[in-house]
């Protein structure tokens, strides 16, 4: 579990103030930044892009929007 939590510290400490945009009036970080961020504090880590029944990588609904939906190894 500590290794874990070293992790979380690792990047929670990172300073991403001026890499925030908005949008739609929310805090946005890109995920291109964010995850370039966390290969340069380890290299090993991985994800993996889940995809709905039609091979999309995002699901569409009404109230909420586009999501998409990863798992960080």
């Amino acid at each position: 579990m500590e290794n874990k939590v070293n992790v979380f510290e690792t990047l929670n400490s990172i300073n991403v103030k001026d890499k925030v945009e908005l949008k739609a009036k929310l805090s946005y970080l890109s995920w291109a930044w964010a995850w370039a961020e966390t290969k340069k504090k380890f290299p090993l880590a991985t994800y993996t892009v889940f995809k709905d029944e039609n091979n999309l990588p995002y699901i569409y609904d009404e109230n909420l929007g586009y999501m998409c939906f990863t798992t960080v190894t």
